[in-house]
């Protein structure tokens, strides 16, 4: 029959070890919860991060639209007032040569006009023979002169106009190209934020582990019992204060 402190010896040995063991086990569990917890939160405010990144980007993009669309309004009105410059211009040109056309015009009516009374004052004398002739002809000479002279300044006229209205389409033109290279380029949509990968749910100490210490305590805590037993029992066999050593 064994003996009840060798009972009680073993069964505290085998409570001892089971506590020690659901401790231990319970300290490790709550240890990889909170490492899971951190990693969730960990996960959460990289999620928020990426969402207020996002909403910035967003919200840039929105105002660079906006920036290009006034832009583009601006290019248009620069190149109506381009347009109207260039016509305003234009009409001055045109005015300058309707003028020179016009002078030019009065002049020939007046050499005409003075070859005519010239020639009527050569006829108004009477006279003949080769020396009128000779008058008569050089007063034609004279008008021909004044109408090629006359004709040439309409040529050089034209001249000056087409090259004016050439400057005038260049100005234009410089004009449209310095405005339209001021125009900032189109906005492009900003790349979304990478969504962060979502943790891996760390798992806790095994329960077949747990169950296997908590045997092993109850079998060390047995072990322990009967080890005690038999010290006991050495103890009665060979009386108080000696051992089974001495008497060997």
């Amino acid at each position: 029959m064994c003996d009840p402190v060798s009972i009680g010896l073993g069964a505290v040995s085998a409570v001892g070890g089971v506590m020690q063991a659901q401790g231990q086990h319970n300290a490790q569990q709550a240890a990889v919860n909170r490492q899971n917890q951190i990693a969730q939160q960990q996960y959460q405010q990289q999620l928020r991060i990426a969402e207020d990144k996002d909403r910035a980007k967003k919200k840039a993009h929105t105002a660079e639209l906006q920036a290009h669309a006034q832009a583009q309004n601006e290019l248009r009105k620069q190149y109506e007032v381009n347009q109207r410059e260039s016509n305003r211009a234009l009409a001055v040109a045109n005015q300058k040569k309707s003028e020179r056309e016009t002078k030019v015009a009065f002049e020939m009516q007046a050499a005409v006009a003075q070859s005519i009374k010239a020639q009527g004052q050569l006829l108004s004398t009477g006279g003949t023979g080769q020396s009128f002739l000779l008058q008569s002809e050089q007063n034609q000479r004279e008008l021909g002169f004044a109408t090629a002279q006359l004709q040439q300044s309409l040529m050089d006229s034209d001249k000056v106009f087409g090259l004016e209205r050439e400057g005038i389409k260049m100005d234009h033109y410089s004009r449209d190209a310095a405005a339209y290279s001021n125009l900032p380029a189109g906005p492009q949509a900003r790349q979304a934020e990478y969504i962060p990968y979502k943790p891996i749910k760390r798992q806790g100490p095994s329960k077949m582990a747990l169950m296997g210490a908590m045997i092993g305590s109850v079998a060390g805590g047995a072990s322990t019992g009967i080890q005690s037993a038999g010290a006991i029992k050495e103890d009665k066999i060979f009386g108080a204060g000696y051992t089974k050593k001495y008497y060997g």
